[in-house]
């Protein structure tokens, strides 16, 4: 094969929808701007309902697994965890930032509709009306459909709100005080009530505030475009990155299951949850994928690195595409410490490297237990290789980010490639024989 993109033509192609925004913007074209801006509001849809699906199937794992009462201690210890910059806000008088914050990660959830803060002498309430996370999955019925990943708990609370539950009772136990509370309603809502503790008789939000902190930038653009006002650059430059809050808080409440699996049964117990939990999920993308053409899927997936909170850059090589990611968005963001909130790093409880060798982490030693996601992503698409049915798309390179500073590497064949002739070690590095 050939190359089938000039240079320019592919940056072209891996441009996130930002840019195109910023240009219709400066030409005048207040039509197009509004595509873009639709585009922009859809760039995290499917990393974040990836997410979810995946967050919720882990919990129903391990109550099958180990029971209720083990897996409730598990999502506890994970809660402290995650919360633990919070609880130290709270303790510090800083009740305005906190809460804040916890705004943030509920206004990026897909699907999500949070109504403008509400305040008190005492607290701050937030009406999610509909939940994006744990309300959206109730939305789809998945809990009754199938209860064994998405619910069947004692209390009739689902698997994806256990969680959440969880992370609340932390912080209350850490502050010895209902900092954070909530109560469901019914059609996935529910309302969040935030004590303001050291701040209470304090008013933390302004009447402007109390509506733009539940708004995301794209909502904030359309406003002001709907009240004639085109002056927004500020709020589409770096939009792609605008959600870290949420990407960030997923990606590392992902990353501790990861490290409670290793406790309940080492690298096999990983290499089965992933197994059950994330690549069937990552399966249901493969039609959407297969269907797309090679500048489509080059888009597609540099969309996605663009709304994973990666840096990267792309080139073509004659059977595929390589995307270099310094850093990764998820990864390699925590393999450097630069989680949103510096809620991350390897060493802490909770956040470990793996021994290795062991297939479900490239065969490495030490490897970042988070990395395992992308090796279960080769070994779902590779050990399918034979099929040409099955697109491979996001091949990750397991042995380039071999310590923090190094850059990782993605590989996304194209259509017509021969797949006699991917590098044997791609397969080998998953505990799969190339294919004859």
């Amino acid at each position: 094969m050939s190359r089938l993109f000039d240079d320019a033509t592919l940056q072209a192609l891996a441009r996130p929808p930002e840019d195109d925004a910023l240009d219709a913007l400066a030409r005048g074209d207040l039509d197009a701007l509004r595509q873009h801006l639709d585009a922009m509001e859809r760039g995290p849809a499917g990393l974040d309902a990836l997410s979810g699906h995946t967050l919720a199937r882990k919990i129903g794992k391990l109550r099958a697994d180990i029971g209720e009462a083990r897996t409730r201690d598990a999502l506890r210890r994970i809660g402290a965890q995650l919360m633990h910059s919070w609880v130290a806000q709270w303790r510090a008088g800083d009740a305005k930032g906190a809460i804040v914050d916890l705004v943030a990660v509920f206004r990026h959830q897909v699907g999500g509709q949070l109504a403008p803060l509400q305040e008190d002498e005492d607290s701050v309430v937030l009406q999610l009306a509909p939940c994006g996370s744990g309300g959206r999955l109730e939305r789809q019925k998945l809990p009754e459909r199938h209860p064994a990943a998405y619910g069947g708990w004692s209390d009739g609370i689902s698997s994806y709100c256990q969680g959440c539950k969880a992370n609340q009772q932390a912080l209350n136990d850490a502050l010895g005080a209902p900092a954070w509370t909530s109560e469901k309603g019914p059609d996935g809502q529910c309302r969040l009530r935030f004590d303001k503790l050291a701040q209470r008789g304090q008013r933390l939000f302004d009447e402007g505030e109390r509506i733009t902190i539940v708004r995301t930038r794209v909502q904030q653009a359309r406003d002001r475009l709907e009240a004639g006002d085109t002056d927004i650059a500020p709020l589409l430059q770096g939009q792609r990155k605008d959600w870290m809050p949420w990407h960030d808080f997923g990606v590392v409440w992902l990353a501790h299951f990861y490290a409670i699996a290793l406790e309940v049964g080492g690298h096999y117990y990983l290499d089965e949850m992933l197994a059950q939990t994330y690549e069937p999920a990552f399966v249901a993308g493969f039609p959407r994928y297969a269907a797309l053409d090679d500048a489509g899927l080059v888009r597609e997936i540099a969309l996605t690195w663009n709304y994973h909170c990666a840096d990267f850059r792309l080139h073509e090589e004659d059977d595929r595409f390589v995307f270099t990611l310094d850093p990764c968005g998820s990864g390699g963001r925590l393999f450097r410490g630069q989680m949103w909130r510096d809620l991350y790093r390897y060493g802490r409880p909770l956040s470990p490297t793996v021994e290795g060798p062991h297939p479900i982490v490239f065969l490495r030693r030490d490897a970042p237990s988070y990395c395992s996601h992308c090796a279960a992503s080769n070994r779902t698409q590779l050990s399918r290789a034979a099929d040409r049915t099955v697109p491979l798309f996001f091949v990750i390179d397991g042995t380039a980010q071999q310590l923090p500073g190094m850059p990782c590497r993605t590989y996304v064949y194209k259509k017509d490639a021969d797949r006699g002739r991917i590098e044997p070690r791609l397969f080998e590095m998953v505990g799969l024989a190339p294919p004859a």
